[in-house]
């Protein structure tokens, strides 16, 4: 998720576990425990473009890291902090609390979380929410400036923090029911069209959790399709992206390549551009797809060498205003 929902999460976790002990300072700690796995963005300098795509949401966002740094951090507070009335147990479940959440939270978007690092590489995606979700977030922080302007330990101040948590953890329920029926749906069109795939994935798209994107590859390409909860029918309407692979010969051995190849877990396409070769990850669709069938991806990443990846996954570019493309976006939403 962002960061701006992982900051309002930890502090409502801050103030929900030390708020009537510490005041206003238990929503300041709540939210930099639940940012402290995003702190691996530090690395970056020390790998390739590649692998900084590995390195995000690895190490610091395993399950692991979040039982041992927890008591570490915990201790670390309870010695610098000893005129609070805050032992080193809360300490703890404060830091586990905000970290283990945001590796929940995030597992729940497409990018993948590696919850079992260093055993294994494999990444949790439970693809049932967009990585910034408006429905999610706003309600939320609405309801945690409220609580942060009431008076400490005020009825005021406890029910608007109370009130975000219960408003968040219900729309994050709804997500995975949402997706259970939208999958249904999709799934089942797919199959009455008789087409052939190896896997079938759904996840929303930006902003909102009521129109989903599906997703299935085999050997030769993916069919992609898009579906609103609020669309009058049930047909869905796929188009074919070719996979492309005779492109990636003159790459074989590339160990960028086989990073992507990982990272996207086989979800991928290749496109040309001229003399230019791009890895294009399809989980997370196309600019304005819902739209385009022929739009371009925001994961892009060019294999050539000495290519400037540094910001692949926002390589993509619109081809309308931002203002049209939310617009439609809005409107294809709504159903048709």
């Amino acid at each position: 998720m962002d960061s701006l929902t992982h900051i309002v999460l930890g502090a409502a976790i801050g103030e929900a576990l030390l708020g009537k002990k510490i005041g206003r300072k238990a929503m300041l700690w709540g939210a930099l425990a639940d940012t402290i796995p995003d702190f691996d963005v530090f690395a970056s300098c020390c790998n390739t473009d590649a692998q900084q795509l590995l390195v995000h949401r690895g190490i610091t966002h395993s399950l692991l890291f979040v039982a041992l740094m927890s008591p570490l951090i915990g201790y670390v507070f309870t010695k610098l902090f000893k005129k609070l009335d805050v032992s080193f147990k809360q300490w703890t479940l404060l830091f586990f609390l905000g970290m283990f959440t945001h590796i929940l939270i995030d597992s729940m978007t497409s990018y993948g979380t590696g919850w079992f690092e260093p055993f294994s590489s494999y990444r949790v995606s439970f693809n049932t929410i967009f990585v910034a979700d408006v429905f999610y977030t706003l309600p939320f922080l609405v309801c945690v400036l409220v609580a942060l302007i009431a008076k400490n330990s005020s009825a005021k101040r406890i029910g608007w923090n109370k009130a975000g948590l219960y408003i968040s953890t219900a729309y994050l329920i709804f997500t995975f029911v949402n997706k259970l029926y939208v999958t249904n749906v999709m799934h089942s069109s797919f199959d009455q069209k008789k087409y052939y795939a190896d896997e079938f994935i759904t996840t929303p798209t930006p902003l909102n959790n009521f129109l989903w994107m599906a997703y299935s590859h085999d050997t030769s390409g993916t069919w992609i399709g898009y579906y609103s909860i609020f669309d009058s029918s049930k047909d869905i309407q796929f188009h074919r992206v070719n996979r492309n692979d005779s492109l990636l010969k003159p790459f074989e051995g590339d160990e960028s390549l086989k990073i992507l190849k990982q990272f996207s877990k086989g979800h991928y396409v290749i496109t040309q551009n001229d003399s230019n070769v791009y890895f294009n990850d399809v989980r997370f669709g196309q600019m304005a797809g819902w739209d385009d069938s022929d739009a371009s991806f925001p994961f892009s990443f060019r294999l050539n060498k000495n290519a400037n990846n540094s910001s692949a996954l926002n390589r993509g570019k619109f081809k309308k205003p931002i203002s049209e493309v939310f617009k439609s976006l809005v409107k294809r939403a709504e159903g048709i």
